[in-house]
């Protein structure tokens, strides 16, 4: 007898409920569900167009032990992103920056809304009319934000963005292999973080900042000592082990834990500060957030090499945002000086940026000057140059080139020769053109 997957969902919801009610709430007993489903659909009968029988059981499982169509989303080591835009349209998002839409679907504004409710009760988190928007994380180092009505429409039930956090997916030769970067653009980052010249990575959400990030630290000396800091879920993997599963490096990963209670509550900038007891070689701060910019610069003032990212463009706008941060923890109010204390504990910017045809870019590395009068001035050292950018067929297609256009500054230099650069390695970087070796 054909029916709907969803009438049949019903009708299978309510048997179970009635006959072996202990197998919806007893999770040791998830394993017996598919045997009295297959059970089920043999005794009724029922068939869905499109789906074999053990496809029929799968999709009940999912929906009745699991969470609908979003299940083997979240399984999917090669998914970076889940954005459901309403019950009817949900969005994939792949490593290799592919966006497809899903075949498939929730089966109304309402059963959308009552899956992502039972993922949320995963952390804790509630949603309702009440408070009709969540953000946190779940298991897994998944973060997810979810809107529902009355701040969306009625029609659409919810919308809400998945995002799987995968450390270390992308290395240095994926960078490479994917033309996000250039060797000697790589190099030149690494030479920076060895040798004591902090760096922040900016960019917009997705744009590749902490996959860069990963990769440069992973370039850093085993001896050396690298601490991380990050708030809600870790993306950053550090820790090497040989063939024995002894670790080789010598790293420190660290989480923020917000909490209502002040005594509980451990932010960024306490991480930031109790890093400096550490004796740390390189300090990652894996988002510059809030007022723990002040401390990050404070920390790259007193010598510390520090990396970290922003949300926001390249270059100056990059400093503007992290002044601004700065200025929550700072005595004075002075945007000029934070300016200047944040161009100064960074002086060199790498800017991050995923283009219309989903490909990540790093879209130029600058170094900033601050002169004798405080003032900035910046030179872009390196650039991607877009020759030409078309849209045909529903797709884009971008043609570039990364170009080197300035050498390093005499200040630059200067701070590397002082941290210890070998003058052979640096003349590297002294030329006019990119080198390819």
């Amino acid at each position: 007898m054909r029916i709907e997957m969803y009438d049949l969902l019903c009708k299978a919801q309510e048997t179970i409920a009635r006959q072996y009610p202990a197998i919806l709430t007893d999770k040791s007993k998830r394993g017996e569900m598919k045997n009295y489903l297959a059970q089920y659909l043999y005794n009724t009968g029922y068939t869905v167009d499109g789906y074999t029988m053990q496809q029929t059981v799968d999709r009940l499982f999912e929906e009745m032990a699991d969470y609908s169509i979003l299940t083997k989303y979240l399984a999917d080591s090669n998914i970076e992103e889940i954005n459901i835009n309403g019950w009817d349209d949900v969005a994939l998002t792949y490593l290799d920056g592919r966006i497809e839409k899903s075949k498939e679907h929730f089966f109304s504004p309402g059963h959308a809304t009552d899956i992502i409710k039972k993922l949320l009760q995963h952390s804790g988190m509630i949603i309702d009319n009440s408070m009709p928007m969540a953000q946190g994380h779940l298991p897994g180092n998944t973060r997810i934000t979810v809107l529902k009505s009355p701040i969306v429409d009625d029609e659409r039930g919810i919308a809400a963005s998945i995002r799987m956090l995968h450390p270390q997916r992308v290395d240095r030769e994926n960078l490479l292999n994917t033309d996000s970067i250039t060797d000697e653009m790589l190099r030149f980052l690494e030479m920076c973080l060895r040798y004591g010249v902090s760096f922040v990575v900016a960019g917009r959400t997705s744009s590749g900042k902490t996959t860069l990030l990963n990769s440069l630290l992973g370039s850093v000396p085993d001896n050396k000592r690298i601490y991380t800091i990050e708030s809600g879920a870790r993306e950053l993997a550090l820790v090497k082990r040989d063939t024995n599963g002894a670790v080789i490096n010598n790293v420190v990963h660290t989480l923020s834990r917000p909490s209502e209670k002040d005594q509980s509550n451990v932010t960024q900038e306490d991480l930031v500060i109790a890093s400096l007891r550490f004796d740390p070689d390189v300090i990652c701060v894996g988002e510059m957030r809030d007022s723990e910019a002040a401390s990050a610069i404070e920390a790259s003032s007193t010598d510390h090499t520090v990396v970290t990212t922003v949300h926001g463009a390249g270059g100056k706008y990059a400093h503007q945002r992290i002044a601004f941060l700065a200025l929550k923890g700072m005595k004075s109010n002075d945007i000029h000086i934070a300016l200047q204390q944040a161009a100064l504990a960074f002086p060199v910017v790498v800017f991050a940026h995923k283009l219309e045809n989903n490909t990540r870019k790093v879209m130029d590395i600058s170094e900033c000057i601050v002169e004798d009068n405080g003032e900035l001035s910046y030179r872009v050292l390196y650039r991607y140059k877009i020759k030409s950018n078309t849209y045909r067929n529903g797709e884009f297609f971008i043609d570039g080139e990364f170009v080197k256009e300035n050498n390093l500054s005499d200040n630059l230099k200067e701070k590397l020769l002082r941290g210890g650069v070998p003058n052979p390695l640096l003349e590297q970087f002294l030329g006019k053109e990119m080198m390819t070796a």
